[in-house]
């Protein structure tokens, strides 16, 4: 930190609260990327023990993707992609990562409680669940696609009626929808009241999705998920579907496919940011507790 002052041209007290991200000093814009761009040159680490003690952090937080049995591997690779997005954010505010994959998880969440937590992720999980782990937890926790019908949970979700909006305009008022077994019941709920029950595709082990799409063949339709949009790819007219992706980039769909972009990058940001605000305010109760993601 020493070498980074001297070669900025700044005290090493205000290269810490740079590299700190504090937001309690005045520093101008130009301070800030001047000391960002030496760092990066010096090819400066943080100290995190030295971190920890000053700060009372561990700068540790934890992410926890439910992974059942019966979900197909098109869910998983979703949230795997989120779950990069949500770590690259964290590890630019100098946070390190603990990844708890769980198919048990009241027995194997007694591993993440052995280590010193500042904040956990929990992505997509029934209620029952997310509140039974929240209640063994006394750090923030924040909900990813997973819905508790309770205030005091911060939750970050996709905005389901924005989306079916969206699609409505692609497709028209007429079309059935494909999607995972997701453990968001509001989105189930929100299908529901636009898409007739017999137009439902849930993608679960036990369910034949050729099967469904052959009897929907001359309709149009929306896929929720690029790897299940690929599937449905192959059995039916592309130009009649659109699907939801998770990233404007290196799209694996075919090029005339219609797309509804809600972003895990965008997810992932508002998500630690939501974290971010918990652990520095006082005032934990004046943080958002519902952050909708809507399309781009």
């Amino acid at each position: 930190m020493k070498d980074v002052a001297e070669a900025a041209g700044v005290s090493k007290a205000t290269v810490s609260y740079v590299l700190n991200y504090s937001e309690k000093e005045k520093i101008s814009h130009e301070t800030r990327m001047r000391i960002f761009e030496v760092a990066n040159n010096l090819k400066y680490v943080p100290n995190m023990n030295a971190r920890s003690l000053s700060s009372q952090k561990n700068f540790l937080v934890g992410i926890i993707v439910n992974v059942e049995t019966a979900n197909k591997r098109s869910k998983l690779y979703q949230y795997y992609d989120l779950s990069v997005e949500i770590q690259r954010e964290l590890n630019r505010l100098g946070y390190d990562v603990l990844f708890l994959q769980t198919k048990e998880v009241e027995r194997d969440i007694t591993i993440s409680q052995r280590r010193s937590l500042d904040a956990v992720f929990i992505m997509d999980m029934k209620e029952t669940l997310l509140k039974t782990i929240a209640n063994k937890f006394f750090v923030p926790a924040i909900f990813i696609d997973g819905y508790v019908d309770d205030p005091v949970f911060c939750k970050v979700v996709s905005d389901s009626d924005a989306i079916l909006k969206r699609a409505k305009e692609q497709l028209g008022d007429d079309f059935y929808v494909v999607m995972e077994d997701y453990s968001n019941k509001s989105l189930y709920d929100n299908v529901q009241r636009m898409v007739k029950s017999e137009d439902i595709f849930i993608n679960r082990s036990d369910c034949d999705l050729i099967g469904f799409l052959q009897k929907h063949m001359n309709q149009k339709g929306l896929v929720v998920g690029e790897i299940l949009g690929m599937q449905v790819e192959n059995y039916v007219d592309n130009r009649n579907l659109s699907v939801v992706v998770h990233s404007e980039k290196e799209s694996m769909l075919l090029p005339d496919t219609k797309r509804i972009i809600v972003s895990n990058r965008q997810k992932a940001i508002k998500a630690v940011d939501v974290m971010d605000k918990l652990l520095k305010l006082d005032e934990p109760d004046k943080v958002e507790r519902v952050t909708l993601i809507g399309p781009e």
